[in-house]
């Protein structure tokens, strides 16, 4: 199949090792194989009903990094093929040169004898596929879902809004394969599959949406509806525009902040888990350099990184480095115990890379990134939270936001916020920014909930223009004291 990258692994693996240059300590090459598709659902421009529209995407790569003491160099190739991978590892400085194309004069022989060759077959992208996104069984069955949800989301809206809506959705679904092979460790492989739908309603001049994750198009499915006390994205998405229209502007001043499971997570992401990102830590970028083994955080606070838990959406079976996924405990009881380090930055974590190397593509070098935050829960009920919460401010989503790692100094906006008033729920607010420093936050938080949920949304975190998934898995918490002003 031509969409297909063969790989011969122990071929590359001793290229690799002969072609180590004097000083070099290391080598490792990362290759990569995507393909994505984009389906969405739109009414028709003649009110005939809907639309569906379909873009397909396939790319592959390699980047190959060599390690000498305190630096390393990079060599990026788009679109590879077996003969130009061999070359690339061989001699990578000749990228720009025109037998990278074609067999190249490499010098290292295939092994000789009956031993099998090891090959790695990345993912098959053909658009006649049995399986993946491409296939036409999996186009009809998303197309199906996406009408579905539509339709139900229009008519959630008309009967509780008693206006005309714009009600569309998206499906992004992608098949990301890995391969790492390195000098200095086994070789390592992953195939990562998401799985995204963006359901949107629009009524006069406000827009709103509601975004659902899955590694499975069954898994996506089985959210349609009702889980537990928790209403179906349309019902959801329409409730919250009703509510939308008899929202009044958010109050200002100091007062208790109550994150519901699990806003908070996007919050201790924000103001906490990058700041405790190895790379932060060594420029001495981060208010948390060589603050291990101090209390940093209230007491009640317990918070690690677990890119291993089945099924969340930073979950991976390696990083990106080839490193196992594995749980580090970052915060514990309020002390500060560990970072979050990738190969070039272990020095923060003794030597040892914690499995959080992460890159956006084959075309991005690795760095210290989160996977799933996860904050262990307390014994109180989000009620009971609420009930000693005489008055404040009730936060049910948090949007963007930005903190300044140097000093810790954040500012958040909330998507979604309510008044707190004697201890009860009151009414939608909206335009509520949030703002403080995050030394002072960790410390504010006086409750911990026994409500840990995961984030069913498909949030990305951004740094240095590379985006990621992650997962959350919090409980309800309450600040003691937050700056809420208006936006």
């Amino acid at each position: 199949n031509g969409m297909t990258l063969r790989v011969d692994t122990d071929h590359l693996r001793r290229i690799l090792t002969a072609s180590l240059p004097p000083g070099t300590r290391a080598a490792e090459l990362f290759i990569e194989s995507r393909i994505s598709v984009k389906l969405s659902v739109n009414p028709s421009e003649s009110d005939s009903g809907l639309v569906t529209r379909v873009a397909r995407g396939w790319e592959t790569g390699a980047h190959l990094r060599r390690f000498s003491e305190g630096r390393h160099e990079s060599f990026v190739l788009d679109a590879p093929t077996p003969e130009s991978l061999e070359a690339l590892c061989l001699h990578p400085e000749a990228l720009e040169r025109e037998w990278l194309t074609r067999p190249a004069p490499l010098g290292v022989p295939h092994a000789s004898g009956n031993a099998p060759r090891v090959e790695a077959s990345l993912t098959d992208a053909s658009p006649a596929s049995s399986t993946g996104p491409w296939s036409p069984g999996f186009l009809t069955s998303a197309d199906l879902l996406a009408r579905e949800w539509v339709e139900a989301l229009a008519t959630a809206v008309s009967s509780g809004a008693g206006r005309e809506s714009g009600s569309s959705a998206t499906l992004d679904a992608s098949l990301q394969e890995i391969l790492v092979l390195a000098t200095d460790r086994d070789p390592a492989r992953d195939t990562r599959s998401f799985i995204d739908m963006t359901l949107t309603a629009r009524a006069r001049s406000t827009t709103l949406r509601e975004i659902r994750s899955a590694a499975t198009l069954d898994g996506l499915a089985r959210m349609s509806g009702p889980a537990g006390d928790l209403p179906g994205p349309a019902a959801l998405l329409a409730a919250r525009l009703a509510r939308e229209s008899d929202s009044s502007p958010s109050p200002s001043g100091e007062m208790p902040v109550v994150f519901a499971s699990p806003s908070g997570g996007f919050l201790l992401h924000e103001v906490c888990g990058h700041l405790l990102e190895a790379d932060h830590v060594l420029r001495g970028a981060s208010p948390f350099t060589g603050a291990r083994g101090r209390a940093i955080a209230s007491p009640l606070l317990t918070l690690a990184d677990d890119g291993s838990i089945p099924g969340m959406r930073g979950s991976t079976l390696f990083d990106d480095e080839g490193v196992a996924a594995r749980r580090t405990p970052l915060i514990m009881e309020g002390v500060l115990v560990g970072y979050l380090s990738d190969r070039m930055t272990a020095i923060v974590t003794d030597g040892i890379s914690t499995g959080n190397g992460r890159r956006q593509s084959y075309r991005d070098a690795p760095m210290p990134r989160m996977t799933n935050l996860v904050i262990e829960p307390g014994r109180a009920t989000c009620e009971e939270i609420l009930a000693g919460t005489r008055s404040g401010l009730l936060v049910t989503r948090l949007g963007r936001g930005r903190v300044e790692p140097a000093t810790g100094h954040f500012v958040l906006a909330v998507e979604e916020g309510f008044l707190i008033e004697e201890g009860r729920r009151g009414r939608m607010v909206s335009g509520a920014v949030l703002r403080g420093v995050a030394s002072d936050l960790l410390h504010a938080i006086d409750a911990v909930g026994a409500d840990a949920a995961a984030d069913t949304g498909a949030p990305l975190c951004v740094k240095e223009e590379q985006a990621l998934p992650f997962g959350i898995l919090q409980p309800t918490l309450r600040v003691a004291a937050m700056t809420v002003s208006q936006g």
